[in-house]
């Protein structure tokens, strides 16, 4: 009978348990973004650690460096060489909409954030694709590629570190 408790609460936990939570998450990303009358694609790669925050390195078409952690973003340009400083509020966090989702589908999970509809498709239990429509009325979807989870990261990635000669803006 002992035996027959425990794997109910092992089987049990696992159903509960949504695939998409992570302690540390990786990828290169692909993202497009559609308005009505323009498309503009951009790529990189991001890290996240639970707990502490995310960083979006953007390569193509142009260099941005994006942290969200202790409750701020902070976005580097260094083609414009500034920092702008803001609210987590006003930004979407990935660990909070993945964390959140439902799944609706052997491969589809769906997470409400800030009046924001997320739909994440996996593959291999590794969220593989995050579509959703922003406040701008801009479709939006990012491919994720190569990702790992729960490997470990370097840390000082979610760290900005902004040039002294930046200027510095906030709202």
């Amino acid at each position: 009978m002992k035996k027959f408790l425990v794997v109910l609460c092992v089987l049990a936990s696992w159903l509960v348990a949504n695939e998409l939570s992570f302690t540390t998450l990786s990828s290169n990303f692909t993202q497009t973004v559609q308005s009505q009358t323009k498309k503009i694609t951009y790529s990189g790669y991001f890290v996240a650690k639970k707990d502490i925050g995310a960083f979006w390195h953007y390569k193509e078409p142009i260099k941005k460096l994006i942290y969200f952690n202790y409750g701020r973003v902070t976005i580097l340009e260094p083609e414009l060489e500034q920092a702008i400083l803001t609210d987590l509020k006003n930004s979407p966090n990935l660990t909070d909409i993945l964390s959140s989702a439902k799944k609706i589908s052997n491969d589809k999970f769906e997470a409400l954030y800030d009046d924001t509809k997320y739909i994440i498709t996996v593959k291999n239990s590794l969220p593989a694709r995050i579509s959703y429509t922003d406040k701008l009325d801009n479709k939006v979807d990012i491919s994720l590629s190569q990702t790992r989870k729960d490997e470990p990261i370097n840390e000082g990635l979610l760290e900005p570190k902004i040039p002294e000669y930046y200027d510095i803006l906030t709202n």
